[in-house]
């Protein structure tokens, strides 16, 4: 009799499907184009602040997520072509930093958003925006050569944001 209510209360705490938690901040493991780093930081409430910079270009926006399986969608406070600002005006400052959305809205299963990830483990691994295909490798400048002496210092490898 303990065996099973063992085996009964084993498989109870098995079968409870958890929310995967997110909670934390992400971070791109490398530059990609040797520039563009990406940021996540994940509350405890389904809110998220996003944010994307390199060379000239930086994005601060937040807002909320949904996680459905293993694939995380972000949806932004302001639609595309929306500034998001502290201020209910728009500032020069604002304007030339191009802190503002420039996804388009989608939708699949019911679930709006404007980027997808995948989650795997501490990782999350984006979608192509244009073809939605899982990406596989994006290009990356690194300081190992093709050859001793001279070649390129670009690969293709893969991105993905990491916990930290």
């Amino acid at each position: 009799m303990k065996i099973f209510s063992l085996i009964l209360a084993l498989l109870l705490l098995l079968s409870c499907n958890s929310q995967k938690k997110l909670q934390g901040v992400y971070k791109s493991n490398k530059a990609e184009f040797g520039f563009f780093v990406t940021k996540i930081d994940f509350k405890n409430s389904n809110e998220f602040n996003y944010v994307f910079s390199g060379d000239l270009q930086h994005q601060d926006l937040s807002g909320l997520y949904t996680v459905s399986g293993n694939n995380l969608y972000l949806k932004f406070n302001k639609n595309k072509g929306e500034s998001e600002s502290v201020h209910d005006s728009l500032t020069i400052a604002d304007i030339l930093s191009g802190n503002y959305n420039n996804f388009d809205l989608k939708s699949e299963s019911g679930i709006s958003y404007h980027l997808k990830y995948k989650i795997k483990g501490n990782k999350l691994f984006a979608y192509d925006i244009k073809s939605g295909q899982l990406k596989r490798k994006s290009k990356v400048y690194t300081n190992q050569r093709k050859y001793v002496f001279w070649g390129t210092g670009w690969k293709y490898q893969r991105i993905y944001l990491k916990k930290i």
